[in-house]
Order: structure tokens, then sequence, then C-alpha cells
């Protein structure tokens, strides 16, 4: 039941956050700039390419992943550092990254929606499987050892404002998880690779 709630809220967020990045801009941009038309208006939109070594502070930027920085339009997420700990079922490890999110639009986001866009995958025996969201085992008060910062994943967060927060995937065994980072479009854009033995 756990596993069913956790797809259906991924694919809500999914739905959410491509509607969210499919609103643009319509202005003309230089001609280093790319195209998309968005099919609920049929306008066309332009978004530019980011500056060399520089990480947009706006939301009109094609996205991308480089260097450990996942521009998504509305929202980036830095990836800050990752542990394996003791998940809330027993037996179960759980990946964690530690983020920092940024909201680069001009109304609050919902920093939950990069689930829609994050993945994590491991190999086991016969397949390069899909991670589902985890949870960690609580304390003896029914806390989380990072709650604030699940709390910040599930807030609004306010424009120009940056929280810490963390993704977490359950682990189906000791390999390898590749994390692949994906565009409006569900195109993967980048890639990073975390030991977890």
């Amino acid at each position: 039941m756990k596993k069913v709630l956790g797809i259906a809220m991924v694919s809500l967020c999914a739905m959410t956050l491509a509607a969210c990045s499919s609103k643009g801009s319509d202005k003309k941009e230089s001609s280093t700039s790319s195209s998309k038309v968005e099919k609920a208006t049929n306008r066309t939109t332009t978004k530019k390419a980011a500056e060399p070594n520089t990480i947009p502070t706006d939301a009109d930027h094609d996205w991308f992943f480089k260097d450990n920085v996942f521009y998504a339009g509305n929202e980036t997420m830095t990836l800050e550092k990752s542990e394996v700990l003791d998940g809330a079922e027993s037996g179960t490890k759980v990946l964690v990254l530690h983020t920092t999110i940024l909201n680069n639009s001009k109304k609050e986001q919902d920093p939950s929606n990069f689930y829609m866009v994050v993945h994590a995958k491991q190999k086991t025996d016969t397949s390069n499987i899909d991670l589902t969201p985890g949870s960690l085992s609580i304390d003896d008060n029914g806390n989380s050892p990072f709650q604030d910062e699940q709390d910040n994943l599930n807030n609004a967060l306010l424009p120009g404002k940056k929280v810490n927060a963390v993704l977490m995937f359950t682990l189906k065994n000791s390999n390898p998880v590749t994390v692949e980072f994906s565009n409006a479009d569900f195109a993967k854009i980048g890639t990073k690779t975390y030991d977890v033995k």
C-alpha cells in the first residue's frame, strides 16, 4: 500500500512540476536560445542557455545538471552530501541526498516536485530498477533525524528563498546507485553515481 501511495504521489508531483515549468516568457532572446511551443496556448516561448560557469538565479534558462547543481527553471537544487542510513522498515537501508533548494521564481514553489525529475536506479541480478522514495527510522519520540529538511521539501518555498532539504530512496542492495536528472520533458540531462556499500 505504501508503495502504491508513493508512486501516486510521485506521479501527481510530476504533473504539477511539468505544468509549472511550461510557463515561460514571450520575449525574443539571443540566437543561442532554444524555442519551445506551449501546448496550452500555442505561444512560442524562449529559454536562454546559461552562461558558462554561472548558475542562473531566474527561471528563464534551459535546465541543466553540472557539478552537483541541478538547475530546473523555477528551482535550483545543489547536492551537498550523501549517506546511507537505516530505513523505517526493518532491515532496509535508505540513500539520503542532502541538498539545498533555491526558488528562482516570483511565486511560491513546491520543492517536493523534484521527485518527478530526479530518479534513482540500482541494478539487481536481472534489472536496473527505479528506487522508491524512502523514509528513515524514527527515534523514541517519533521523530525522523532529518525532520526539518523533510518538512522543507514539503513546504511551499517563498520566492528567492533557499532551504536545506533531503531526497531519500530505499535501496534494494549494495550495488551503486545512479541518480538521473531529467528536464521538463522528462528527458535525461545528467547523472551522478553513488557508492552505497
